[in-house]
């Protein structure tokens, strides 16, 4: 039973479970999380395999995710804090407050299911950062699917958004969600989310249940990165308002700010030459320290 480091974080709430991506393919992948994602182990409603040096993550299940892609740019900035001192702790080994550096900084990320790298805006010091994922954006057809339903399809993972003042949030959202999945076809997609969404007096709010086709996961999720994208491209085609904050079933709320070409274009704005997305919100470090799983190496 090998023993394998993680760290275990919260990003607006979607608590993601981070493990060392060496040595693993996507099969021993799936299975580990599988495993380390149940209440009677480290808990948790997604896991991704980090490879540092190469500024990489994979998901457990090939697909893209918002969330752990901040909470990856968090870990960077930790333990690249962490390295800069003789008190250097390993992935396994708690973190000592002088790894406590107040960093602000930019890096680039190669995350699973999208076709181009992120840039990551990191900013805070352990154990809590502020980070954006700004995404280059291909094209991500919005199809009016039904009156009050809109499916939005991005890279790695689509979206079923569904106005709850047509489609009011179900007693049952898994038994719900299965079979919205079925109706349109979304079953053999890498990643299908479900989201309710509606306006408040003071907010839009979300509740995102989200199904990872290889990883075998269903989760009603506390926060969605790339549910809060899909639905600020879906209001936006509404209006001229570019930026919302959209507050998260855990209580976070994340920003989603929309670029255009011309914004892009803008000196200093962004290295992209068309439009691009901007998802930030809150990263927190909850937990650090080794797990004995079944060898997931073995099939």
């Amino acid at each position: 039973m090998p023993a394998l480091p993680f760290s275990k974080w919260s990003p607006g709430g979607n608590t993601t479970l981070l493990f060392p991506a060496a040595g693993l393919d996507a099969r021993a992948q799936a299975r580990l999380a599988a495993v380390a994602l149940t209440p009677a182990c480290l808990g948790g409603e997604q896991a991704g395999f980090v490879d540092l040096p190469a500024r990489r993550l994979r998901m457990a299940g090939g697909e893209f995710c918002v969330n752990a892609s901040r909470a990856a740019g968090a870990l960077l900035a930790l333990t690249e804090a962490a390295a800069q001192r003789v008190d250097v702790p390993s992935q396994s080994t708690p973190v000592p407050q002088t790894a406590s550096v107040l960093v602000d900084r930019l890096d680039e990320f190669h995350v699973s299911g999208w076709p181009a790298p992120l840039h990551l805006h990191i900013r805070g010091a352990f154990p809590l950062w502020q980070v954006e994922a700004r995404l280059p954006l291909p094209p991500c057809p919005l199809e009016d699917a039904a009156p009050g339903v809109c499916l939005t399809r991005l890279p790695g993972i689509s979206h079923l958004l569904l106005d709850e003042t047509l489609h009011p949030l179900p007693q049952d959202c898994h038994t719900e969600a299965a079979a919205l999945r079925r109706r349109y076809g979304l079953d053999a997609e890498a990643a299908a989310g479900v989201v309710w969404w509606r306006r408040t007096p003071t907010a839009l709010r979300m509740t995102p249940l989200v199904h990872v086709r290889d990883a075998g996961t269903t989760f009603l999720e506390s926060a969605c990165g790339s549910g809060a994208l899909a639905l600020a491209l879906h209001l936006s085609r509404r209006g001229e308002v570019r930026i919302f904050d959209l507050a998260q079933p855990g209580g976070s709320v994340l920003r989603v700010r929309l670029c255009t070409e011309q914004d892009a274009a803008a000196p200093g704005t962004n290295p992209w030459a068309g439009p691009w997305a901007g998802v930030d919100g809150p990263v927190a470090l909850t937990a650090q320290g080794v797990a004995w799983l079944e060898d997931a190496s073995q099939p």
